[in-house]
């Protein structure tokens, strides 16, 4: 089969120029481009979460009221200053595997997700192809339609002159205006169809309304019905081989049991260790920078004898501690390490566990079904494409043979030993033949593509 040029020129696309358009603006395209970096960016933040977690914090808080000078003894009325400053970090040393587990789980998700692209890529190239066919076997159609109009009005122009030459009579004159009617709606319906698939084609395409759309018409009169070269079970192996939805649903089993792995892992005890360094800075820490003593000031009287007590009078001098020295002094740091095992905790993790065996046997199960789907489907494309290979066969042989019994009557009529019923009736019968020839070529050429599909080939015509 000629392969058509690829792209598009000026609005006329091919059929890789429509399979390209279609995958560019085609929404679940897009959707199943979102899932994929949806689960790669989960797998690279799994990959994140094994290594060490660091935290910084700083803060500053104002505190009003009455306090006690811790210098005076007395009560003051005044607003303290303070900050603080942490860094804490902390690492899981043994989780039970729950983390490396996970990671595993999430990478095959991923990759099936990846899969689940290519998979729905394919089915919208499928699409196209199948919708760019129809609009070829509509034209094709509809050229037949005219090309039989055409030779209706040949013949009706041809008995006119008959008629008035009194050679025939006004009734052939008059089935073959009929005919002509018929032939102009079926020529009608054959363009309608036409408009109708490309319209189609182009909501596909998803192009706007009002731009201009058509398609490039690859020569397909080459082609001839033929045993396909490669056997079922070729079929079905290379199509085990290549087909993305298999494959995603053997990740996604994969990625089921590293599920069930992780956990499993939730059920063992856990082992982390964690440390922090801290300081703090307050405006109420002072030192005393200055004394001056001003001698003794009586304080009062000793009971009995009356004696005068008294007490030193010294005058301090306060000055708050520098922030600087302040951040040194109250440095501190800390280091420890946790075990933990869930004792009881209301048996989630062990239902968890249950729930993530139930994963892994349904993962399995659909994997097996996507193998006995595939099988099946490859099975009735191989069946569909040997009976369209024999439709296809004994449609062009029927549509030879009715050719020649038109051209056989056609030179009959001619010599005035056959009428126009008996003509019109053969041209009938060549034209029903050559519309099922083109209804079966396309589908034959349809069920072929879906064969070299695969086989791992490229979609073309």
């Amino acid at each position: 089969m000629a392969s058509a040029a690829c792209g598009q020129t000026g609005g006329i696309y091919s059929l890789q120029g429509c399979i390209d358009l279609a995958i560019k603006n085609s929404i679940d395209v897009r959707l199943a481009e979102i899932n994929s970096e949806q689960a790669e960016l989960n797998y690279k933040q799994g990959k994140l979460n094994i290594t060490p977690d660091a935290s910084l914090s700083a803060g500053q808080f104002f505190q009003s009221g009455r306090s006690i000078d811790r210098f005076t003894n007395q009560f003051v009325q005044t607003t303290v200053r303070s900050n603080n400053f942490q860094l804490q970090s902390s690492a899981l040393l043994f989780g039970g595997g729950q983390i490396r587990q996970g990671i595993q789980q999430s990478k095959y998700l991923w990759l099936a997700s990846e899969s689940d692209l290519k998979n729905v890529t394919q089915n919208v190239a499928l699409n196209v192809a199948n919708l760019f066919l129809q609009v070829l076997q509509a034209r094709e159609l509809s050229n037949s339609a005219q090309q039989t109009l055409s030779n209706t009005i040949s013949q009706l122009d041809r008995t006119n002159k008959l008629y008035e030459a009194g050679a025939v009579n006004e009734g052939q004159v008059l089935n073959l205006k009929a005919q002509k009617a018929s032939d102009e709606l079926t020529l009608t319906n054959a363009q309608n169809q036409v408009d109708l698939a490309l319209t189609n084609l182009k909501m596909l395409l998803r192009l706007p309304a009002d731009q201009a759309f058509d398609i490039l018409n690859p020569s397909v009169s080459s082609t001839k019905p033929e045993v396909y070269p490669n056997n079922l079970i070729d079929l079905y192996d290379s199509a085990l081989a290549r087909r993305p939805d298999i494959k995603a649903s053997d990740l996604r089993f994969k990625a089921a049991q590293f599920g069930k792995k992780a956990a499993f892992g939730s059920l063992m005890p856990s082992l982390s260790v964690g440390g922090n360094i801290s300081t703090v800075y307050s405006s109420n820490a002072k030192f005393i920078s200055n004394t001056v003593f001003n001698g003794f000031q009586p304080i009062g009287r000793v009971q009995g004898t009356n004696d005068i007590v008294e007490a030193p009078d010294i005058n301090y001098t306060l000055q708050t501690i520098a922030f600087n020295k302040q951040i040194k002094d109250n440095f501190g740091q800390s280091l420890g390490f946790n075990l933990s095992y869930p004792v009881y905790g209301k048996l989630r993790n062990q239902t968890n566990f249950k729930l993530s065996r139930l994963d892994e046997e349904r993962a399995k199960l659909t994997a097996e079904r996507a193998r006995q789907n595939l099988y099946n489907e490859v099975v009735s494309a191989y069946n569909n494409y040997n009976a369209s290979e024999k439709r296809y066969q004994s449609a062009i042989e029927a549509t030879d043979a009715q050719k020649k019994n038109a051209d056989f009557v056609q030179k009959r009529f001619d010599a005035g030993q056959s009428n126009v019923y008996e003509l019109q009736l053969a041209r009938t019968n060549e034209t029903n033949a050559k519309l099922n020839l083109a209804s079966v070529k396309y589908e034959y050429i349809f069920r072929r593509m879906i064969l070299d599909f695969y086989m791992g080939k490229e979609l073309k015509l």
